[in-house]
């Protein structure tokens, strides 16, 4: 815009464009009076997210800027549905109070809002986190800090691939100093400037206050960058926060868990469609925000501390046979609120009267969990809360200060409880007796003058004053100060009628002034107190989350595992803990048994559909239940050791990176071969089968034997190529597993039971005839694969299936193929210089049979 235009515009809009200059990149609320509004090319773009119209502030101006507005009491839903489609959002206020100036109101932005900054009670999910994800890379690797600005967790973790990262996390917004995304999806922001290392230091070091990386929970250098572009974009949104010290995500206490095995065996977001049919689900019979999110880091990140498995073991079993007590303690913890969410809020003075009403509601039940977490006589529990502290002394305080039921904006009035703030009480009782006190004054007045016919009026113009009639002017005191002589009447004020006047006429502004000024000082003594609500914050969480497992536990038949350093998985009756939820029929148990010896290689054959893929993430699943302190859906489990677990499952594609199904699958592949170690657990389900049939059992052989005399990673490889399961023969450590079938009158019949040994047949035909396909086919396919399990050749060369007919047939010269077959073995049995002529005919006879001619 050009400075004659600029200067032609009226001076609001000026100011809207003045201020619209320096947040370019994003939306501007722009507050007059209820409503923000938006102009020019922001209310193009909004009114078409928001479905709102489109108007002008001067119909009768060509020049006027379309604008649209949105009432700014209820202006969450409509930022939100601009967040969701990537927006940033600015939200300008007005500073100062429009009856108080006399022009332009002086407006300023007061916070930027993304996707990954968000607090608002009213747009977060209890058990999701919301991150916020800073990168950046360092040689052959990206570095990460993820943060949940609302609940004020932050975590570092690092990745050769930023997909990685991006899938692991899921996160709503991504910073850093990246080029591009490469494809994926999510609102970036670009860092451009250079900073120093020793003032990035510095910073992180203040913010955290600590003396140095190490004291604050950073444990490598390449982290001082993600830490540092986070905490300066928070300050850039102007959004005051206080993170907790970071914690590590790829240390040695961990198993490691990457993307690729989190999406495969469905621990958060089920490929089915369903949303219930995750482990997460399964396990989540949490009582509070903070205990849902805390079983999301156990599922994201299983511990590898035996200590702490045991712990979490003796709580889990502890709840699990004192049921009354579990009971009681889960329905205290039903009044708990978002402590974590509330707390953030209230530091970045973004609380609502809401927040303090959630909060005291939070801390009431604290004392009653305190005596029965201490009343348990269980050493686990009692040294995790032996520091309990139950907040007591906050709880009274709030229960003084913050009214039952809080309107939810300060602005309403009605925060601040009665008996707290002298002044506010007395404001309350003018608002609501204002005529109490005037015909107080009144009585008093004609008591003291002997009027008996005064009377105390008002109007617009002299406010309230005191009418006496002409004939009693001779008994007005001194006092009495003239304001108006009528016909009849005079009319006075009294010192004391103006202060009561001034009190009333001002009491509803200065109520509300009162009372924001009395709830920024209750909410900045509950900030003082911020490190003692989130300590106990954290421990409410981890009784919830184990008191969800000793629930689950008891209603789905659940054993306490045995998790130790060993080499061992052993597992008696195992089931799957998500499928067995949703079958209508019991749930077939399974064994298993491997260790770095004798038994570390599972090539498991059988047919489609009977069972395999749901055996080797039963394993898997296990596993995890087991280090993350659960108890497991087995008759008996042992779980030693695992450093990582690794999936390749199922078939998929990345065409926009130009990435076939089978470059997918090598690729995945690839990355366990080069990151799997003897302790490692691998689940592999149809390698080789995007490429030729001789290619794949190649390639599957190949990598089944690599894990298994190179890695030496415990692996369940589940295949439909039977040749692998020559394999066992020929190796030391492997083994073969295969599904159980019963075949009667012509049906197929899948027990679902892992039995040893192997299988030479896939069922794929019957399986096509169970899916509906046409009999033809059916029947077609079957003489098809009779032909090929015979190896029928023509002496073309090519397989009888597929011969032309008569009329297609090119001439070809005939050429004799030497193959491994029947015909052949028999050939190679005969002495031609032994043989009758009677024997020699013979034997073409049957040759004759075995070629199918």
């Amino acid at each position: 815009m050009s400075e004659s235009d600029f200067s032609k515009l009226t001076p609001m809009m000026q100011q809207f464009y003045s201020i619209k200059k320096e947040y370019p990149d994003c939306i501007l609320f722009f507050r007059m009076g209820d409503f923000y509004e938006m102009f020019d090319n922001d209310a193009k773009t909004a009114s078409k997210i928001l479905g709102i119209a489109l108007t002008n502030r001067n119909k009768s101006s060509d020049n006027s800027p379309p604008m649209c507005g949105i009432p700014y009491h209820s202006y969450q839903t409509y930022l939100n549905k601009l967040l969701n489609a990537g927006f940033k959002v600015a939200i300008c206020e007005q500073l100062e109070d429009p009856s108080k100036v006399k022009g332009i109101v002086k407006r300023g932005v007061v916070r930027v809002v993304t996707p990954g900054t968000i607090i608002e009670d009213e747009t977060l999910s209890n058990s999701n986190f919301n991150f916020l994800v800073a990168v950046s890379k360092a040689r052959d690797f990206y570095y990460a800090a993820i943060a949940d600005i609302s609940t004020g967790d932050l975590f570092l973790f690092n990745s050769k691939e930023l997909s990685e990262i991006i899938n692991k996390f899921r996160p709503k917004e991504i910073i850093g100093e990246i080029d591009n995304l490469n494809g994926i999806n999510l609102p970036f922001f670009k860092i451009e400037r250079v900073y120093h290392y020793k003032s990035m230091l510095i910073g992180i070091t203040d913010y955290f206050s600590g003396s140095s990386l190490k004291s604050v929970g950073i444990t490598e250098d390449e982290y001082v960058k993600p830490v540092f572009y986070l905490l300066s974009y928070l300050k850039e949104m102007l959004i005051d926060v206080k993170l907790k010290k970071p914690t590590v995500f790829l240390s040695d206490r961990q198993m490691y868990l990457d993307a690729i095995a989190q999406k495969t065996l469905e621990l958060f977001e089920s490929t089915s469609g369903r949303k219930d049919a995750t482990l997460f689900n399964v396990l989540n019979k949490c009582s509070t925000p903070m205990g849902e999110r805390l079983l999301a880091v156990y599922l994201m990140s299983p511990t590898n501390d035996l200590n702490e498995i045991d712990i979490r073991l003796n709580i889990v079993e502890y709840f699990l046979y004192n049921k009354e007590k579990r009971v009681n303690i889960k329905e205290l913890l039903k009044g708990v609120y978002d402590l974590e969410r509330i707390l953030t809020r209230l530091n970045a003075k973004k609380g609502t009267p809401r927040d303090l009403s959630w909060l005291t509601s939070s801390l009431a039940p604290l004392t009653d969990i305190k005596k029965m977490l201490k009343g348990t006589n269980n050493p686990f529990i009692d040294d995790l809360f032996d520091n309990f502290d139950d907040l007591s002394d906050i709880c009274e305080f709030l229960k003084k200060a913050v009214a039952d039921e809080p309107p939810v904006s300060i602005d309403k009035g009605g925060t601040i409880k009665d008996g707290f703030v002298k002044e506010i009480d007395e404001l309350r009782f003018l608002r609501k007796n204002s005529r109490v006190e005037l015909a107080k004054i009144e009585s008093e007045e004609k008591e003291a003058t002997g009027i008996n016919n005064l009377k105390i009026k008002f109007n617009k113009v002299f406010g309230y004053y005191l009418e006496v009639p002409k004939s009693q002017i001779k008994n007005v005191p001194e006092y009495f100060e003239r304001r108006q002589t009528l016909v009849n009447a005079e009319r006075y004020i009294t010192p004391r009628l103006k202060e009561l006047e001034e009190k009333i006429l001002t009491a509803e502004d200065r109520l509300i002034e009162l009372e924001k000024e009395v709830f920024e000082e209750i909410v900045a003594k509950i900030v003082e107190q911020s490190e003692r609500i989130r300590y106990v914050s954290n421990l409410l969480g981890r009784i919830d989350t184990l008191i969800s497992f000793a629930d689950v536990a008891e209603s789905n038949r659940y054993v306490r595992p045995t998790v130790n350093d060993s080499d061992v998985i052993k597992i008696i009756d195992g089931r799957h803990p998500v499928i067995e939820k949703f079958l209508d029929e019991p749930f077939v148990p399974n064994d298993v048994f491997l260790n770095n010896n004798e038994s570390r290689l599972m090539i498991i054959t059988g047919p489609n559909m009977a069972g395999k893929s749901t055996y080797i993430r039963t394993v898997a699943l296990i596993s995890i239940m087991a280090h993350i302190g659960s108890f497991v859906p087995a008759k008996n489990a042992e779980v030693g050791f695992i450093d990582r677990i690794f999936t390749r499952i199922g078939a998929s594609d990345n065409l926009s990176q130009g990435e076939s199904t089978f470059m997918v699958e090598m690729v995945e592949t690839g990355n366990i071969l080069n990151n799997a170690t003897g302790n490692s657990l691998v689940i592999l389900d149809e390698i080789g089968r995007g490429t030729s049939t001789f290619d794949g059992v190649s390639i599957a052989w190949a990598i089944s034997e690599y894990l298994l005399n190179r890695v030496k990673a415990k692996t369940l490889f589940a295949t439909h190529y039977h040749e692998l399961s020559d394999i066992p023969l020929a190796n030391h450590g492997a083994k073969n597993l295969t599904i159980e079938v019963k075949e009667w009158k012509n049906e197929i019949i899948f027990l679902r039971k892992i039995i040893e040994g192997s299988t030479d047949r896939s069922y794929g035909i019957y399986v096509a005839k169970l899916a509906g396909l046409p009999q033809e086919i059916i029947q077609r396919s079957d003489e098809i694969l009779k032909q090929l399990e015979k190896n029928e050749f023509g002496l073309d060369g090519l397989p009888k299936l597929a011969r032309k007919t008569k009329k297609e047939q090119q001439i070809v010269q005939p050429m004799l193929i030497f193959e491994e077959n029947e015909a052949l073995e028999e050939l190679r049995k005969v002495d031609v210089n032994s043989i009758t002529p009677l024997e020699a005919l013979n034997i073409l006879a049957k040759l004759k049979e075995l070629a199918g001619e």
